[in-house]
């Protein structure tokens, strides 16, 4: 059976203020009236049983995830809440060996909480496509066709021959941290460079077979976990490091499916423009506005009347308790700015 790992323990920092440590964007109405979260498990649920759906988040989301899982009918035995957060790889390695208990022959897909897909059905067929592909033994990974030369996203560049199981996908040749403007303006030249989307599709004895490979003494603490105490007994022993760095970039069984389905990672403000309705100059307001002459501007406010005059490329963000001002080529940095708040220990409004 085919089984799904919903990554929602993340921050949302670059979505502050908006976004707080415990109020994340996971759990916020951004795209329509439901959370991110609830709009990620409703796009796959045509494919996966609500049952065969695992979510992985931290233990203070406990309360909030069980409110909006109840109502979605997914079983409160599937949530593995994190003592600490670790990033990508310790939760995806514990709940493939879980889940590789429960069923030997299953398939997993790994999906991050906070992406927009504009194409479903398109999206459907991509994923049912990855997993015939993943179950010949291969590490899927849906690749993005880059639309421009975005700074804020990881890229993967591909091999030019496709896999030996079908002419649908290719044979990776590298991961590519996010890069600067020069490199990412010649890799959208370039048709063998896609976004990296962190979603992956493989068969947990593959994936864990690698993690034995290329992490051992990890893989073994992973083998000792038998119930919840051996879990948060362990999980200090795992290093907090992405799926990406610890397996991906490493293994020679990634192969890349090329995905033109509308995917738009809500990262940060910036995206909401690819997604939110615009004036006739670019602008995107919501909440109470008055504006004049503005262009390209974004403003997002919950309660307080806001206006604007003459801005161009500017974002504005206002919520009850810290107000963001940037451009909007800034966009990426507003997770700098939180960890300046930390640093003076503004603890209210992280």
């Amino acid at each position: 059976m085919t089984y799904a790992i919903i990554l929602a323990g993340g921050t949302g920092t670059r979505f502050w203020p908006l976004s707080r440590e415990l109020e994340p964007k996971q759990f916020l109405n951004v795209c329509s009236t439901k959370s991110m979260l609830e709009e990620t498990i409703d796009r796959i649920t045509p494919l996966i049983k609500k049952e065969n759906i695992y979510i992985a988040t931290s233990r203070i989301y406990e309360q909030k995830i069980k409110k909006c899982l109840k109502k979605l009918n997914i079983p409160s035995g599937n949530i593995l809440l994190e003592p600490q957060s670790k990033n990508t790889f310790a939760p995806i390695a514990v709940l493939s060996k879980n889940i590789s208990n429960l069923d030997a022959d299953s398939c997993l897909v790994v999906l991050p909480s906070d992406h927009f897909i504009k194409h479903q059905n398109r999206f459907l067929k991509l994923l049912s496509k990855g997993i015939e592909i993943a179950r010949c033994g291969y590490i899927v990974s849906l690749g993005i066709p880059p639309s421009r030369p975005e700074t804020g996203y990881g890229y993967i560049k591909i091999k030019s021959h496709v896999t030996r199981h079908t002419s649908h996908a290719y044979e990776i040749d590298r991961f590519i941290e996010k890069p600067n403007l020069t490199r990412a303006k010649k890799f959208i030249q370039d048709k063998r460079y896609y976004w990296n989307s962190g979603i992956f599709i493989f068969r947990p004895d593959v994936i864990l077979e690698e993690i034995k490979k290329f992490m051992p003494r990890i893989y073994n603490t992973v083998m000792q976990i038998k119930n919840k105490k051996d879990f948060n007994r362990l999980w200090h022993k795992f290093p907090s490091i992405s799926i990406d760095y610890a397996i991906m970039e490493k293994t020679n069984k990634m192969a890349l499916l090329p995905a033109d389905c509308g995917w738009i990672d809500l990262g940060s403000w910036e995206a909401i423009g690819e997604i939110a309705k615009k004036d006739k100059n670019g602008n995107i307001f919501r909440g109470k506005f008055i504006d004049i002459g503005s262009k390209n501007t974004l403003v997002w406010s919950d309660k307080r009347l806001i206006t604007t005059l003459g801005l161009n490329n500017i974002i504005i963000v206002d919520t009850e308790d810290a107000l963001l001002v940037c451009r909007r080529d800034r966009s990426q940095d507003v997770k700098k700015t939180v960890g300046l708040l930390k640093q003076k220990n503004y603890k209210d409004e992280i």
